[in-house]
C-alpha cells in the first residue's frame, strides 16, 4: 500500500487545509522528495522519516532513499489523516473489518483505496463501507491491479468503477491503466479490450456527489442488453 506520484500529484492538486484525509492501510510515501516538495515547499524540512525505509523501498522495488512518514506529509500540507486497517501494523491503525458493514459518519473530504480493495473477500461490501466515509463533494482515490496474478483475491477492470460510480450519489471522474513508473493507458471503461503487457494498475478517482443509498451495480454490458 503506497502513495506514488501518481496517486500524490492527484490528491494534493485537491487538497485544502484543513481536509480530513483516510487511508485504507498505512500509506507508505514512495512519491519522490522533489514530488512531495512540490506541494509542502519548505515543509519538507519538517517530514520526519521512517526507521524502515530500507525495507519499504525493497518492498516497493524502488532504490534506496529515506520514506517520510505519511503522518507528517499530510500534516506540513495542513491536513489530518487517519489510517484504518484490521491489524495494528505500525500502531496508528484505527481497526476494522472492510469485509462485514460498519457504521460510517461521512466525514471525509478525501478516502485513499492504495491497495486494498483487492484483498477484501467481501469486495462489494469493502468498497460500499470506502464510499461511505466521503461527506458530499468528497473524493475517492483508488489503485488497484488489473492483471497481477495472485496479488490479492481481484484483479480489477475500468467497468467495475465506471458502474459502481455510476450511479446515484456519485460521479466517476477518472478511470485508467498506469504502469508501476507513472506511464498511462486511457481505454474503454465498459467496453470489452485486449490488453496483454506488464504488470499494471487502474487508476481511478470519484466524487460523491449527494447522500443516496449505495446499491449493487449491474454490469454496462448488460444494461445495454
Amino acid at each position: 500500500m503506497a502513495i506514488n506520484t501518481i496517486m500524490m500529484k492527484a490528491l494534493c492538486s485537491r487538497l485544502k487545509p484543513g481536509a480530513r484525509i483516510v487511508s485504507m492501510g498505512y500509506p507508505d510515501m514512495i512519491a519522490p522528495l522533489e514530488v512531495i516538495e512540490e506541494f509542502i515547499g519548505d515543509g519538507v524540512r519538517s517530514l520526519e522519516f521512517l526507521k524502515d525505509s530500507p525495507a519499504i523501498c525493497k518492498r516497493h522495488n524502488i532504490p534506496f532513499r529515506g520514506i517520510p512518514d505519511a503522518f507528517s506529509v499530510f500534516k506540513a500540507l495542513g491536513a489530518e489523516l487517519d489510517v484504518f486497517d484490521i491489524v495494528r501494523e505500525r500502531g496508528c491503525e484505527i481497526l476494522c473489518d472492510l469485509n462485514e458493514p460498519m457504521f460510517t459518519s461521512r466525514c471525509y473530504d478525501f478516502v485513499i483505496d492504495v491497495g486494498t480493495l483487492e484483498h477484501c473477500f467481501n469486495i462489494g461490501m469493502a468498497a460500499r463501507n470506502m464510499a461511505n466515509l466521503l461527506k458530499v463533494g468528497g473524493i475517492i482515490f483508488h489503485e488497484n491491479p488489473f492483471n497481477w496474478g495472485n496479488h490479492g483475491f481481484y484483479n480489477m477492470n475500468p467497468t467495475w468503477y465506471a458502474d459502481f460510480y455510476g450511479q446515484r450519489g456519485f460521479k466517476l471522474l477518472e478511470c485508467k491503466l498506469v504502469t508501476k513508473d507513472g506511464r498511462s493507458s486511457n481505454v474503454p471503461q465498459t467496453d470489452r479490450f485486449q490488453f496483454v503487457q506488464e504488470e499494471i494498475n487502474v487508476f481511478a478517482i470519484a466524487e460523491r456527489t449527494s447522500i443516496e443509498r449505495i446499491v449493487w451495480p449491474m454490469q454496462t454490458k448488460y444494461v445495454k442488453m
